[in-house]
């Protein structure tokens, strides 16, 4: 029995000696190395929201407990010999909806589709940079998309449900270089929205740097909605 346990205290410290000869950093290593790779995101990671598929231009929207986040749905461009391009942005025909109740957890209610023949704006090139908003409407809720048709002007369609199906209600631009004020604006794009306490609507547009104006562009616009939410109210943003 006493040659058995000095034979274990002979192991143990020689096994504690090896432990402690190995370098600090080594053995945090070891220890935070995962078991398996993680292939997408991993359990307790809440960013990125999902890692599918692209989504940029993110605008969120908070309704019936729920965020909904909409983004421009960017793709891949190839060329002939199938190898990834410099994107051009010309491709972008759909717009991302994803949503969640506690900030952590996503769904993916897929893509809406806007512009082109596939989408509900047939006239439209394409759509960046969504921006969402809802209003109660004659006693009915409704929602209300905006989009960038490129950076040549402003789309809007509605629905009855945050994720659609969404209809266009006037069948071409909303804002567009014809709109009083914004024949100078470098790009008619990014939108954004904002419904007021007293349900009034405002739509925020515009952007890019005219020649020789970097400090000061001038080329950000503010238009106030009709009560519709898909109509300009000219006489009350300095129009005729």
């Amino acid at each position: 029995m006493k040659m058995w346990k000095k034979k274990l205290m002979v192991m143990t410290t020689a096994l504690t000696l090896a432990i402690t000869s190995i370098p600090v950093m080594e053995r945090v290593e070891a220890a935070a190395a995962p078991v398996t790779p993680a292939l997408a995101k991993t359990p307790g990671n809440a960013n990125p929201l999902f890692t599918q598929k692209f989504g940029a231009d993110p605008y969120a929207m908070v309704y019936n407990g729920r965020v909904y986040v909409y983004m421009t749905n960017d793709v891949f461009e190839y060329n002939a010999d199938g190898s990834v391009k410099d994107n051009g942005y010309s491709l972008i025909k759909k717009i991302t909806v994803v949503s969640s109740d506690d900030m952590i957890n996503w769904t993916d209610h897929g893509e809406i589709p806007v512009a082109g023949p596939q989408g509900a704006a047939k006239w439209a090139n394409n759509s960046w940079a969504p921006a969402v908003a809802h209003k109660t409407i004659d006693g009915k809720e409704k929602f209300f998309l905006y989009f960038a048709d490129n950076g040549s002007g402003i789309g809007v369609f509605t629905a009855d449900s945050p994720i659609g199906p969404f209809t266009d209600p006037i069948g071409k631009q909303l804002v567009s270089r014809s709109t009083p004020g914004a024949s100078d604006v470098t790009w008619l794009f990014d939108p954004a929205v904002l419904v007021d306490d007293d349900g009034s609507g405002y739509l925020y547009f515009g952007g890019g740097v005219p020649t020789g104006k970097d400090a000061d562009p001038g080329t950000a616009r503010v238009a106030k909605l009709g009560a519709d939410m898909i109509s300009l109210d000219l006489a009350a943003s300095g129009g005729p």
